[in-house]
């Protein structure tokens, strides 16, 4: 049991924030018609009104907090390119070609980030030194394998699987049993992306309206007209992208879209020896339970950032600290004493395939659905989504024609997420 004296001075905010908080950006008679209205200022509306602003558009963003104030500056920062089906699991549903593409959007997720950010002069700590994904059995190794052997036969990604005693220049932790070492992924710092997106879009010409909620859609002969918590927006084109934290504006994507909490913890400041000796070349870290833990230096290389569920209901900040910390010193039980900084909280969001999605109904354009996997995939998708407004050639994705199902059994109400948590945790337990 941690000591209480681990974490006095607990802050209930990311750790992100002490560098980039997000910020209310003041707008100055704004227009109220637009050519298009995108709503949700994260990620993928971000970079949907940056791309939709250098093709000349008109474009406001709504933002009901500020930008980048959801999970866009709460996530792991952690830049992947791996789908939760995996390829073979891919070609399993959708068959070998159709896999291959739907894997493939995910590769270029990570090249398209890179670009954007280099592109834009983004300064946000980006570091492509890769990842590692540690086997916590030896059954997840095996499966592990067989989708390494089935990428590198179709798509030749550039990593290896790794055994029990070949992984320490990823993470010095004794409990795994190997595992999937990248090359090619990394890390960035959250919530210096979101803030430098924004920016982006602002210069590019896009309006931003923060804190400015979109509370009403109504369709009119010319496009849409948004009721909302400051002046009412007339847009021919509307575009939602809201991922986790949509509710009941677009009832099609409220059934459609399961939003699920993660937290994160940071320690305090260790020294930079102990952090390099734990991530001798700080590559990103998450492991294969099915309640997953994924950890990584800060950018500075001063502490250690953890992320998982870790409660199957709610909880306050404190315990769910507690928890954290816990798993933290099984991983590395050298930081037994070490203290936790801060605490806190998100919402990814998951679609019943756990695939990424992208579309429209009835006009209305969506991308989200990135099942904790966002940092590259949505900011990819939301210029997908803008360029598949604008007609352009270059926004045909994969997922397309994919399926966005829903279930007779969910109106937007997570109530089976306990239970199946519960199954998870009993899984993991038990090793499988």
């Amino acid at each position: 049991m941690a000591s209480d004296d681990h974490f006095e001075g607990l802050k209930g905010i990311p750790f992100w924030w002490e560098a980039a908080a997000p910020e209310n950006i003041p707008f100055s008679n704004p227009g109220t018609r637009y050519d298009v209205a995108v709503i949700g200022g994260g990620y993928t509306g971000l970079s949907a009104a940056l791309t939709l602003a250098k093709a000349g558009h008109s474009v406001v963003i709504l933002e009901s907090e500020k930008p980048g104030f959801g999970a866009s500056s709460r996530n792991g920062g952690m830049i992947g390119n791996l789908l939760k089906p995996g390829l073979n699991g891919l070609i399993g549903m959708y068959g070998q070609e159709k896999g291959i593409a739907v894997y493939k959007e995910a590769l270029a997720s990570v090249a398209f980030i890179k670009q954007r950010i280099s592109e834009e002069d983004i300064e946000c700590d980006l570091t492509m030194n890769g990842r590692f994904y540690p086997a916590v059995q030896r059954s997840h190794l095996a499966s592990m394998t067989q989708d390494f052997e089935a990428r590198q036969k179709h798509l030749n990604v550039p990593e290896e699987m790794v055994g029990p005693a070949d992984y320490a220049e990823d993470v010095d932790s004794a409990i795994y049993k190997g595992g999937l070492r990248q090359h090619h992924t990394g890390g960035l710092h959250p919530a210096k992306y979101a803030s430098g997106l924004a920016n982006a879009a602002i210069r590019a010409g896009a309006t931003l309206m923060v804190p400015v909620r979109a509370e009403k859609i109504s369709r009119t002969s010319d496009g849409f007209t948004l009721k909302t918590s400051g002046p009412e927006i007339k847009s021919r084109q509307l575009l939602i992208a809201t991922n986790g934290y949509s509710g009941a504006l677009f009832p099609f994507v409220q059934r459609r879209v399961i939003a699920i909490g993660s937290t994160m913890i940071a320690t305090e400041e260790l020294s930079e020896n102990l952090v390099t000796s734990l991530f001798p070349t700080k590559r990103m870290i998450t492991d294969t339970r099915k309640m997953l833990s994924y950890y990584r230096p800060s950018p500075d290389g001063k502490r250690i950032l953890l992320g998982g569920r870790p409660t199957v209901f709610q909880a306050s900040p404190l315990q769910q600290a507690k928890a954290l910390k816990r798993r933290l010193t099984s991983i590395f039980p050298q930081l037994k004493t070490s203290a936790v900084s801060h605490v806190w909280s998100g919402k990814v969001a998951y679609g019943f395939n756990a695939l990424p999605t992208i579309g429209q109904h009835d006009g209305i354009y969506f991308a989200m659905g990135y099942c904790g996997s966002g940092v590259a995939m949505s900011g990819y998708l939301g210029h997908k989504a803008a360029l598949q407004i604008l007609d352009h050639p270059d926004g045909e994705t994969a997922f397309d024609d994919l399926p966005f199902e829903d279930r007779i059994y969910y109106n937007g109400t997570p109530w089976f997420l306990p239970p199946a948590m519960i199954g998870y945790k009993i899984r993991d337990y038990f090793g499988y």
